[in-house]
């Protein structure tokens, strides 16, 4: 099999609103782009290649994509935060479906990717708050992001509190 000469990252990545995300193997670019979850931005990389009967196959590679699904660009954690905050945006005022994963102290700031600091919203909570904390973007948490095991102990009480409570 022949190796990408380039290495494992070499198709970059774009969310929804064109902001460079994260780099894919041209693998996964490509699978991404047939299955419909992503559209390529620049397909001026053609690679010409005959075949037995004489027919020209033009083969693209792109180097960037853009996603149509915000699934596609998100890792294990930030669908474990989703699931965590059962797909609620965590911002007071807010009743809609959290589809991205937000960093409560951003990354610009210092803020790192663990689970006290991450947090499910929706996109327009997410823009609203930008790169701030969500003090100086006058915006109030619904609950303190927990880690996994803090979260399933509470839940695990909560279903004893019932059981003993019927």
């Amino acid at each position: 099999m022949k190796r990408d000469k380039y290495g494992p990252g070499e198709v970059i990545a774009l969310d929804r609103n064109y902001f460079p995300m994260q780099e894919f193997t041209r693998r996964k670019a490509i699978c991404a782009v047939v299955t419909g979850r992503a559209h390529i931005l620049n397909p001026s990389n053609f690679e010409k290649r005959f075949s037995l009967d004489g027919a020209i196959e033009l083969i693209v590679f792109p180097s960037a994509v853009a996603c149509n699904e915000s699934k596609l660009l998100m890792g294990r954690l930030e669908r474990r935060v989703l699931k965590r905050d059962r797909h609620v945006c965590q911002y007071e005022g807010c009743s809609n479906k959290a589809t991205t994963v937000d960093h409560v102290i951003p990354s610009c700031q210092g803020g790192q990717t663990t689970w006290q600091n991450l947090v499910g919203c929706c996109l327009t909570c997410n823009q609203k708050k930008g790169g701030r904390t969500p003090d100086q973007a006058l915006m109030k948490l619904k609950t303190i992001p927990k880690g996994p095991r803090a979260h399933l102990f509470e839940r695990f009480q909560q279903l004893v509190s019932r059981s003993t409570a019927a």
